[in-house]
């Protein structure tokens, strides 16, 4: 069997049966993981992770029968703020045949149909291989071995396509299993497939764009354009402010492209020329820093997703005076001198996100690998499903910095 996380509002779920307390399944969002057992009754254990031991951890169980004559898929689903296993039986004998099976796990999601055609055919007169609801599945069904291209759009509408993915491959004498998952805010659709084959894949559509937004934290604060590939007639940001991150724009679709940061109006000094390498479906940020005409940057990726009793955090460092910061939080009042950095980061830096619990934190900012506080405390207050960014950059003096505060920050 396999079991497969779909639920965007959980940054990770655990899953094991009651017997095998070590034998622990740790899924982040749209992780699978495959298990082998008897023909039997089971209970199933499945966990969010707790990171503030006073309030109780959340536990769903399900104990479904389990038959040798087929597979399963185990989709662990969110349904208003709760997982709900749903158990999908797989056939084993299919013979020489090709077998697909659907899930729709979007409760988010509007009705959808399916489609399965040959690449290139598009999906004009077609009949849908099936149609479902959240929460539904479009039984086994036998196809011809090939190559397809799957299409989704709204139920009864096939002018609304909500995603389209490039050839995939259904082999002969096997099933493949799609479940489609709500992003939940995570990159820049809607929407995306699992495909369970011998590996598990994550479709999306063949058009999904790539996003990025900008931080301007150059050390003469002074605003800049920013372009792609030189394209300046407009930049991509006109004007970019010191400190306030711009909206996400659509990159290209190339697999590389050029980011220039030029004075604004004058496309003819590159500050900044550097490659970006974007993923189709992801947003990231942009930060750059550094004096007047010789900027650095650094590239992070963006999630979106709000997480269930958990606030995410991560850090940006632009400072010029150190040569790199650490970044300390502990309970109000606490005291930082020898706790560990949630981020330690040179300049230009961005952090991956802190998940941590939703209550006030103080933030301290220390030199590297030492112990000179150059900033803090700082109260902070992280809500339950919040997205926090901290940007730190030079102060008043050469001996501290000064934090600026963004996304759900007030």
């Amino acid at each position: 069997m396999r079991v497969a996380n779909a639920a965007p509002g959980f940054a990770e779920l655990s899953f094991r049966r009651e017997q095998e307390g070590s034998r622990v399944a740790n899924l982040g969002f749209k992780a699978t993981q495959d298990f082998t057992y008897d023909a039997d009754t089971y209970d199933f254990f499945v966990y969010d992770r707790v990171l503030d031991t006073n309030i109780p951890q959340d536990v769903w169980t399900f104990a479904p029968t389990l038959e040798g004559d087929n597979s399963y898929v185990f989709v662990l689903t969110e349904v208003a703020t709760q997982i709900q296993p749903v158990v999908i039986p797989i056939p084993e004998d299919t013979g020489t045949a090709t077998q697909i099976v659907a899930f729709h796990a979007g409760e988010s999601l509007p009705a959808i149909d399916l489609y399965l055609e040959a690449p290139g055919v598009g999906i004009a007169g077609a009949t849908p291989r099936g149609s479902f609801n959240a929460m539904e599945q479009i039984t086994p069904r036998s196809v011809p071995t090939g190559d397809y291209e799957l299409t989704l759009t709204a139920a009864g509408d096939p002018t609304n396509v909500l995603l389209t993915t490039a050839t995939i491959g259904l082999p002969a004498s096997s099933t493949s299993i799609f479940v489609v998952v709500p992003e939940g805010g995570q990159g820049t659709e809607e929407l995306s497939v699992l495909l369970l084959q011998g590996t598990t894949t994550v479709l999306y559509d063949r058009n999904a764009t790539n996003e990025m937004r900008v931080v301007n934290g150059a050390t003469d604060r002074v605003p800049r354009d920013v372009a792609v590939d030189s394209q300046f007639s407009p930049p991509l940001f006109s004007a970019v402010p010191f400190g306030e991150p711009t909206p996400h724009a659509q990159m290209p679709l190339a697999l590389t492209a050029q980011i220039n940061v030029t004075p604004v109006g004058n496309p003819g000094v590159l500050e900044l020329d550097q490659p970006y390498i974007g993923a189709q479906a992801q947003r990231t940020t942009l930060l750059f820093t550094g004096p007047a005409g010789t900027l650095v940057g650094a590239t992070g990726l963006d999630d979106g997703r709000r997480i269930h009793g958990e606030a995410k955090l991560r850090f940006l460092n632009a400072v010029s005076q150190f040569a790199g910061l650490e970044f300390v939080l502990t309970l109000p009042d606490g005291d930082p001198s020898f706790l560990l950095p949630y981020a330690a980061l040179g300049t230009p830096g961005i952090s991956a996100y802190a998940a941590l619990p939703p209550r006030d934190f103080d933030l301290y900012v220390r030199q590297f690998g030492t112990t000179t506080m150059v900033s803090g405390p700082t109260r902070i207050t992280l809500a339950d499903g919040g997205i926090y960014g901290v940007l730190a950059v030079d102060g008043p003096d050469t001996a501290t910095v000064s934090l600026l505060f963004f996304d759900d920050f007030p």
